[in-house]
């Protein structure tokens, strides 16, 4: 069932960063480091909110206020990983409120918080009653197609990595 949180946060992470620069641009981007539609920051997060705060659904405001801690340590994290090993920086928060080094701001932390409360109060058990709806072997299946398309996609990102214009930011 993790794994499929993590698909399905990722494949969400991904529509989400699209609609904003489909909004704010006017045309498609693929923002992340991989080539597939995820980002795996989106699935690790709600992965690792979901492990530590999964016992906060009827604490809301306790479940914001972890999930913005966590999921903005997660962000501060891969951003210094990503540009630190790789030199690339997939996001710049300059100039933003209370940015630090460009990789976390107070909006980025307010909407990961917002989202981190959605996750567990509302959405991870409907999500959980899909999953187990579905017959196991639908979903082992699917697993292993998306397992594989995943680490194809991570074997060839680190070799080419999804970079350029509108995609990364200079440093």
């Amino acid at each position: 069932m993790l794994l499929f949180y993590f698909f399905t946060a990722s494949l969400f992470g991904f529509l989400w960063e699209v609609l904003i620069f489909l909004v704010k641009e006017g045309h498609f981007r693929n923002r992340g480091f991989l080539y597939g539609p995820w980002l795996p920051v989106y699935g690790s997060g709600a992965i690792l909110i979901y492990l530590l705060l999964c016992k906060l659904k009827e604490h809301p405001e306790k479940a914001f206020l972890y999930s913005l801690l966590i999921g903005t340590s997660l962000e501060l994290l891969i951003g210094w990983i990503l540009d630190f090993f790789w030199g690339l920086r997939y996001w710049d928060y300059t100039g933003s409120l209370f940015c630090f080094r460009g990789y976390i701001c107070l909006a980025s932390a307010l909407g990961i918080g917002f989202a981190g409360c959605l996750w567990i109060c509302l959405l991870s058990s409907p999500l959980q009653k899909f999953w187990f709806s579905v017959p196991e072997k639908i979903r082992r299946f699917g697993l292993i197609i998306l397992s594989l398309l995943f680490l194809l996609d991570c074997a060839v990102s680190l070799i080419f990595p999804n970079t350029g214009r509108g995609i990364t930011f200079s440093r």
